[in-house]
Order: structure tokens, then C-alpha cells, then sequence
């Protein structure tokens, strides 16, 4: 049973060319000797077959650029971004305001304040710079 589950084991690198030579010509003799092993191959080589049959046709280019550029896609683009651009200035008022209406100092609220505020500094100085560079990008013609 050892030399069965070892050839099972290489019937799909055989099928697939992948096997030494030495392999391929134990894997032929075990197969020639056990039925069992035999009916296994021929059953993978059916569904192997059925499968390569099956077309997987991808979108052309052209489509996809299309659908990239459709109003649609410009739409939703933008108004995600509008929505994260809106999420995070309310957190950043809201940390303002907690740490404007506290009368005493809470630590907690100024570090989050902080956090906040530093990653909307971040956020809107990449934001201005992509749209400062935009213009003048060599890559912006470049297809994805």
C-alpha cells in the first residue's frame, strides 16, 4: 500500500510533465501493475480534460479603461472620498472639542487629540501634494 499512496501521490506531476524521468517510469509500471491506481489516473485525466475544455476569457484592456473611467467609477471614487475626507475632519473637531470643553487636564484626550490631529496634517499634506503633482506626473499616462 506504501508504493500506491507514494504514486498517487505523483500522478498529477505526471500528468502535468513535472516528474524526473526516473519517476515517470515508476509511476508508468505501478500503474501498468494496479488497477486501483489505474482507474485513479483515468478519472484525473477525465476531469483534466473537461476542465481544459472550459474557457476563461479576461476583459480586454479597453473594457476595463472604460470602466474605469465611466462616470459611475468617477462618482463612487469620489464620493468615498468625500466621506473619509468628512469622517475624519469630524473626529478631528470632536478631539478638539473634548479637549476644549474639559476644564481639567485628562492626558488621554490631549494624546488623541494629538494622534488626530497629526494624521490630519499628514493626510491633507500628501492630499495637497498628489493634487499639486498631479498635473505635471510623468506616469499619469501610463496604463495600469
Amino acid at each position: 500500500m506504501n508504493d500506491c499512496t507514494r504514486n498517487l501521490e505523483l500522478l498529477m506531476g505526471l500528468m502535468d510533465g513535472e516528474l524526473t524521468d526516473a519517476e515517470t517510469v515508476e509511476v508508468h509500471d505501478h500503474l501498468r501493475r494496479c488497477a486501483s491506481c489505474r482507474e485513479e489516473y483515468d478519472q484525473l485525466r477525465e476531469i483534466s480534460g473537461k476542465i481544459e475544455m472550459i474557457s476563461f476569457t479576461e476583459p480586454q484592456d479597453e473594457i476595463l479603461r472604460d470602466l474605469w473611467k465611466s462616470p459611475y467609477s468617477r462618482f463612487t471614487r469620489n464620493a468615498g472620498l468625500f466621506m473619509v475626507l468628512v469622517g475624519i475632519l469630524g473626529l478631528v473637531l470632536f478631539a478638539v472639542y473634548e479637549f476644549a470643553t474639559k476644564a481639567e487636564f485628562n492626558f488621554p484626550t490631549l494624546a488623541a487629540a494629538t494622534v488626530w490631529i497629526g494624521l490630519a496634517i499628514l493626510f491633507f499634506s500628501i492630499l495637497r501634494e498628489r493634487l499639486k503633482t498631479y498635473k505635471s506626473d510623468p506616469y499619469r499616462e501610463v496604463e495600469r
